[in-house]
């Protein structure tokens, strides 16, 4: 289960960061203000994702319980239930991994330094490899700067 009021807590500042931009800042609050927007956006679209999901299940839950119901409704609201189940298990662990808190030195460069050591043709081989597998982990945007 999720902090539900975390995730109101994230709406709101979403929210609230979408009508700051909608004003006249100075240009160093814009910039900072987009970039949390950006950060902010993915992790909301799956929020409401989740609450969706968790609705649509929750209405399912009362076409089964009540009485009322035609059987064949019922059936089609229990096949349909196990799907929505992953899909809202999926959108939680989504969830859960974009609120950990990020790491300070997610945004700084790295300088990796890839030799062929001592073992002649080999070691040059698997430098290589290894080059190649760090360049195509790289995001595009800083692929092209290696060298």
């Amino acid at each position: 289960m999720l902090p539900e009021q975390k995730l109101d807590d994230l709406l709101a500042r979403h929210q609230m960061v979408e009508s700051e931009l909608a004003s006249q800042l100075a240009p160093t609050t814009y910039v900072r203000l987009s970039r949390e927007f950006a950060e902010l956006g993915p992790v909301v679209e799956a929020i409401k994702a989740y609450r969706e999901v968790t609705g649509e299940i929750a209405g399912l839950e009362l076409l089964l319980q009540d009485a009322s119901t035609d059987a064949e409704m019922r059936a089609l609201a229990a096949g349909e239930k196990p799907a929505l189940e992953q899909r809202r298990a999926a959108l939680e662990e989504q969830i859960r991994v974009a609120l950990l808190p990020k790491d300070a030195m997610d945004e700084r460069n790295v300088i990796l330094e890839i030799r062929a050591g001592t073992g002649g043709d080999e070691a040059s081989l698997f430098a290589g490899n290894l080059f190649r597998r760090c360049t195509n982990a790289m995001p595009p945007s800083k692929a092209g700067r290696s060298r």
